[in-house]
């Protein structure tokens, strides 16, 4: 009586502990929905899936990636649940998408989730559970193929079947004590050997099954907005059950069983080689059904992506749908950049033609090409772009702004610049459309051979794709009036002080207020008045 009183006590409790875990699951979801989340990411491990996967794609280089900051952005944007979530996400921001329809999906599906707080919320609670440490390997370790069961498997399933049956004879023949005996000698050896090879697997295979039983119950969930991923895994639910079901046995937590427990699962393991057979029949089950299980971790991928999304969509007024055209034209009203606290809304317009941008430092011209460079990325691979109105050109994004001296490989700064540059030119006329974004181009040589090279070097790379470029070199402005329009960032110096509006104007630059800054900053008057001279007498021999 005490016995039946107290297994109804003890699963209420279990359900009980779950409840209050998802209750408190859902109450963190809704503090962080619309909000950045800080916490620490390992970009290396987060990054695995998309080194796996990028081979023969379009995709975000390594140096363009750094230069934009878009790791930064990634941060930004990453408010996922789960690690299958951040490395899809990562995945899609790396990888330029070219389908219209595939775009148009994910902007559909973001909007959905957006707005559909229940269907939300249940996902993130089940989600959340894909969020464990070493999770990161997951996906990697299901898009190459499983280790092979070793030719002599048969033999392995034999011994465990004789040391079965030797054990369980020796009821009816006592003979068989001395043949029962050696069988439990050779199934310890076994277990020592090939039983510690192979339990490293054991790892992945539970993170596999905690996957498993995240998309049996995401697949129960109703699918109202027919969301690919939910109809995805309802379709495999039945695959997914039996695989979980197949590897329970090795995944079991014995640390929380009693000793006495403890010790019996582990004579069936020495003496019946259990754990070795369960090993094999479901390393040649998960061999089998490697695609399938890699759709299943996509599809929660895409979809605790897509809900990351819809989260910085909440948090982050002024995101549009930009229109990504063929040609080489753009036109942007107000565009501003992801990252920065107060950003500064520009307009720009190019038909065709590349934009060469002048102005003194700290005006803006870096802040402004890498504020279109990451709006080109964003709006080919999440459908966003943060401007009043986009239309922006369907290009890779390739960049030569962070350029270093490289110690290492007895690389100086000019010449990393010119092997990185060199690549741009490379770039065929007829292959896809490219965007290159050119901060202060050449700037480690002296001014003569830097503007005759600067002219050259622009004016090829904007007679074939488009090029967005900042210089201090005013010269530039009238060599590449053919082929650049011509934009510039201002400042003003007023009542001894200097400052900056940070808006983009039409136009070549005409102010000269360097030597006014050298002045308000106290340089002596003598300094001041040379430098006047020698500046008037330079710009009569230009």
């Amino acid at each position: 009586m005490h016995l039946r009183a107290l297994i109804p006590s003890l699963v209420i409790s279990i359900f009980a502990g779950a409840n209050e875990r998802n209750r408190r699951r859902l109450v963190d979801l809704r503090e962080t929905w619309g909000r950045e989340i800080s916490r620490p990411r390992n970009m290396d491990a987060i990054s695995l899936y998309h080194t796996s996967v990028s081979a023969g794609r379009s995709t975000v280089d390594d140096r363009t990636w750094q230069d934009l900051g878009m790791d930064d952005l990634f941060a930004r944007i990453d408010r996922n649940a789960g690690t299958p979530g951040q490395q899809m996400l990562y995945h899609q921001m790396r990888t330029y998408e070219a389908d219209d329809r595939t775009l148009a999906e994910r902007a559909r599906q973001q909007a959905v989730l957006k707005d559909d707080p229940v269907l939300r919320e249940k996902c993130q609670v089940l989600l959340s559970r894909l969020g464990a440490s070493g999770g990161e390997w997951l996906g990697s370790m299901l898009l190459n193929p499983f280790p092979t069961n070793p030719r002599f498997a048969p033999l392995l399933y034999l011994c465990s079947f004789l040391g079965a049956a030797c054990i369980l004879g020796i009821a009816f023949i006592h003979l068989l004590f001395l043949p029962a005996l050696a069988m439990m000698f050779i199934n310890i050896a076994i277990t020592a050997n090939y039983g510690r090879q192979i339990r490293p697997y054991f790892t992945g295979f539970s993170q596999i099954v905690t996957m498993l039983g995240v998309c049996e119950e995401l697949a129960a969930i109703p699918n109202p907005h027919a969301l690919p991923q939910l109809d995805t895994l309802r379709k495999s639910r039945p695959l997914a059950a039996r695989l979980r079901n197949r590897l329970g046995w090795l995944v079991m937590d014995r640390t929380r069983m009693s000793d006495l427990s403890q010790l019996a699962v582990d004579y069936i393991n020495m003496f019946f080689l259990f754990d070795i057979v369960v090993y094999l029949r479901s390393n040649a089950a998960l061999r089998h059904h490697r695609d399938e299980l890699v759709g299943l971790w996509e599809a929660v991928g895409s979809l605790d992506g897509s809900i990351a999304v819809a989260s910085y969509l909440q948090g982050v007024p002024g995101l549009i749908r930009p229109a990504l055209g063929a040609d080489r034209s753009m036109e942007v009203k107000g565009i501003c950049h992801p990252l920065l606290a107060t950003p500064v809304g520009n307009s720009l317009n190019l038909d065709g033609r590349s934009a060469l941008i002048a102005g003194p430092n700290m005006a803006g011209k870096t802040a402004f090409i890498r504020t279109v460079g990451i709006n080109v990325i964003l709006a080919q691979t999440l459908n966003l772009c943060l401007a009043e109105k986009a239309v922006l050109p369907r290009a890779v994004v390739r960049s030569a702004i962070r350029r270093e001296d490289n110690l290492e490989a007895g690389q100086s700064y000019f010449f990393a610049e010119i092997q990185q540059i060199l690549e741009f030119t490379r770039t065929e006329e007829a292959g896809p459309c490219c965007l290159f974004l050119i901060d202060e181009i050449f700037r480690g040589t002296n001014t003569v051979e830097r503007v005759a090279a600067s002219t050259a070097v622009l004016h090829h790379l904007g007679q074939r794709q488009l090029v967005l470029a900042t210089t201090h070199d005013v010269e530039l402005q009238q060599l590449l009036a053919d082929t650049f329009d011509m934009y510039h960032f201002s400042d003003q110096v007023l009542d001894g002080s200097y400052s900056f509006d940070y808006h983009i104007h039409p136009g070549p630059a005409h102010s000269r207020n360097a030597i006014r800054l050298l002045e308000i900053s106290g340089y002596p008057a003598s300094i001041i008045r040379e430098a006047e001279t020698l500046a008037a007498r330079n710009s009569a021999r230009s």
